[in-house]
Parts: C-alpha cells; sequence; structure tokens
C-alpha cells in the first residue's frame, strides 16, 4: 500500500487561491463531543444562501474553485434535509467542481442513495475509533438522535453506524475517505486496527492528523507523540490501505475562514440585485429591528432612491396562522426583495422563504447600519 505526507502548506491560508479548496461550514448542530475540547457553543454555521453568497464572492475575487467541502462547524447529518438542501444547491451551481462531505456518518446509510445521486468525489468519515472502549474515551458525549443516551450505548451506536454507513457507501460507488486524529494516550495503539477495518469495509484511505491542542481551558490527551511515532503509525497504518500523513500545526493560519469575524461574514450576506433590489424589515418603531418574523404586521421596505438607500414604503404582512400558506404569500409579497431582517425567526419560515429566494438574515440591531451594510455601504436617506 501506498504512504504519502500531505504539504502541511496545502491546508493554510496562503494556499486559499493555489489550492482551490472552499470549505463551507453549514451545519449548526453537533452530533458528539470530543473529550479534548471545551463545552461552548458551536461557531455560526453559514446558511444555504450565505454558502452560495460566499462562493460568489470568492468566484468574483478571482479564485479558482477546485473543491468545495461541506462540514463543520456542527455534523451535517444532525440537519440531514438541510445538508442534502445544499449540496443539491453546490451541484447546480458548480457541475464541475469536486463536492465532499465530512461527518461522524451517524444516520447516514438511510441517505445513501441520495448522497450517490449528487456525484460526490468523496465521502470524509471522522472515524477514531472501532471499538467503543476506545471511542468512549475519545468523547464526552455522543448523540445519535435527538436525545442524549448513555456514552456507553451511544458509543456502541457510532461504531456500528460508521461500519454500516462505509459499507452502504462502497455499495453504491461513492468513495469513503477515514479522517483519524490521533490521541496520545487514548488512541496511538488503536490507529493501524483503524486502518485495518477500514479497508475491509470498502474505505479508499485513511487521512492522519495529530492531535493539536487549542488553549482555552480544555482538558488534553497525557503525553506527546514525536515525529518518528507518527511516522510508524503511519507505516503500518499503509499496509493496508492507502495512508496520508497531515499535520495543518505547521501552518500560521488555517484554510478555513472564521464566519464569527465581521470580515467573512460580511461577504456572505445577500445583495440586492436587479430583480431583487430591495431589503423588508421588521420593526416595531421604524429604528430598530425588533419583531420576530411571525410577529411582524407590515414589512419597512429599504431600497435606492435618487442614490441613497431610503425607505420606500410599508407593506402589509399576512395574517398570522395558515402554516406554510402563509409563508408562500409572504414571499410573493416581498417577490422583489433579496432579503428580510428579522429579530429571530423560526426554522420552518425560513427554510419556505430561502426555497422561493429569499433570504432571512436574523439579528437584532439598530435598522441604518444593517440597511447600509447590506446595501454596500450606500448611505440610508430619508424616504419622501
Amino acid at each position: 500500500m501506498s504512504k504519502t505526507h500531505e504539504p502541511a502548506s496545502d491546508f493554510c491560508a496562503a494556499a486559499r487561491r493555489s489550492s482551490g479548496r472552499v470549505h463551507l461550514p453549514v451545519a449548526p448542530r453537533a452530533m458528539a463531543r470530543i473529550r479534548f475540547s471545551a463545552e461552548k457553543p458551536l461557531p455560526r454555521a453559514l446558511t444555504p444562501e450565505q454558502a452560495l453568497n460566499w462562493l460568489d464572492y470568492l468566484i468574483e475575487q478571482g479564485q479558482t474553485i477546485k473543491a468545495v467541502n461541506v462540514g463543520g462547524p456542527g455534523d451535517p447529518m444532525a440537519t440531514p434535509e438541510l445538508t442534502l438542501e445544499v449540496l443539491a444547491m453546490l451541484r447546480a451551481k458548480l457541475p464541475g467542481v469536486s463536492l465532499c462531505l465530512t461527518t461522524l456518518g451517524l444516520g447516514l446509510t438511510a441517505l445513501a442513495d441520495r448522497l450517490a445521486a449528487l456525484d460526490l468525489a468523496h465521502l470524509a468519515m471522522l472515524v477514531d475509533a472501532v471499538d467503543p472502549l476506545v471511542a468512549a474515551k475519545v468523547y464526552a458525549w455522543i448523540r445519535p438522535g435527538v436525545r442524549t443516551i448513555p456514552l456507553a450505548q451511544a458509543a456502541d451506536q457510532l461504531i456500528d453506524q460508521q461500519a454500516a454507513a462505509i459499507t452502504a457507501l462502497k455499495a453504491r460507488g461513492l468513495p469513503v475517505i477515514v479522517k483519524t486524529t490521533v490521541y496520545p494516550g487514548v488512541n496511538v495503539e488503536h490507529v493501524e486496527l483503524i486502518a485495518a477495518t477500514a479497508a475491509r469495509l470498502g474505505a479508499t484511505e485513511l487521512r492522519l492528523f495529530p492531535f493539536s491542542a487549542v488553549d482555552d481551558g480544555s482538558p488534553r490527551p497525557l503525553g506527546q507523540l514525536d515525529p518518528a511515532r507518527l511516522e510508524a503509525l503511519t507505516q503500518a497504518a499503509a499496509a493496508h490501505l492507502p495512508t496520508m500523513f497531515i499535520d495543518p500545526r505547521a501552518c500560521d493560519k488555517a484554510l478555513t475562514y472564521d464566519f464569527g469575524q465581521p470580515e467573512a461574514a460580511g461577504h456572505a450576506l445577500p445583495r440586492p440585485s436587479e430583480s431583487r433590489p430591495y431589503l423588508a424589515v421588521c420593526s416595531s418603531n421604524g429604528f430598530d429591528v425588533d419583531l420576530h418574523l411571525g410577529q411582524a404586521e407590515q414589512y419597512l421596505i429599504y431600497g435606492p432612491k435618487n442614490g441613497p438607500v431610503a425607505l420606500l414604503e410599508a407593506r402589509p404582512a399576512p395574517a398570522p396562522g395558515g402554516g406554510e400558506a402563509r409563508w408562500r404569500q409572504t414571499a410573493q409579497i416581498l417577490g422583489d426583495c433579496f432579503a428580510v431582517l428579522a429579530a429571530a425567526a423560526g426554522e420552518a419560515p425560513k427554510r419556505a422563504l430561502v426555497e422561493a429566494g429569499l433570504s432571512v438574515l436574523c439579528q437584532e440591531g439598530n435598522i441604518e447600519g444593517m440597511v447600509e451594510a447590506l446595501h454596500g455601504g450606500r448611505k440610508k436617506g430619508r424616504g419622501k
């Protein structure tokens, strides 16, 4: 079997343009937490429309996109319909680009046919153990469904479902790359068994990553992994299937972007277009975005008027109730708007409006600043 070392530079910020790789963190919910990471809220996930906006921005900046990986900050299989929607949108937008998905693999077997139909280049499965006892040492908790269950039981389910998923995907011709993080004193002696098991199940490749500690107060595994030990692990794994060792610790800055930071997040926001030049706002007082989408009795409509962006009119909102019909009516009322701003919104109305081409942005604050930001910095003027 072959053994390779992926240049760390390919995973560094400096290689964003040359590598052609783009990472889209669109998964808002986690299905597990590693023991050696802090218990804290997940970073902000991109909505499907924000993901497409981000790609548009990168293309405008001259970046050639060769591969798009969907994964993080949570697990894509925690919100499978959202994930499939994003992948379908990406496949339609970028038909010639390699699409990849990174996940633990929980609940994946039931979606194997639908994933195979999307013509993914590969699916990356995060496998840090093939023994439930070892998995219980790696994870603080695992949530295979909507409820938390005892760790030992959850670890059993994780191992079983990962194995079933690899087998199901192989049967459908979808390559599976196993990604394993090596934790000193936890799963080091387990790496070769992971490689052998992955090969038996039909995985095409193994990628090994050394654990990298973060100074956030979280516990750390005991001991260190020296280069010689990592080399030996890579050689042992390569006896079973092609193995790649990747050490992104050499990067000053990672390839991925932090969408919690304004600079990156701003470029993922929707923008006005010729067919949708206006912005709708849910406000009780005309000064602040302070209403839930479902509470709004009217929408304030902002758009360009003789240069500056101004309040143009107020449009009545549909009456409460009516389920999906209410949001279809909203989409018609706001058919010339590129987004609607609200303090909050439920998942069902957001999904319905996004499918109709209307972005839903949830954030409280002053209307003027938000309108200006979304209209590319053009100052808001008074409506006349």
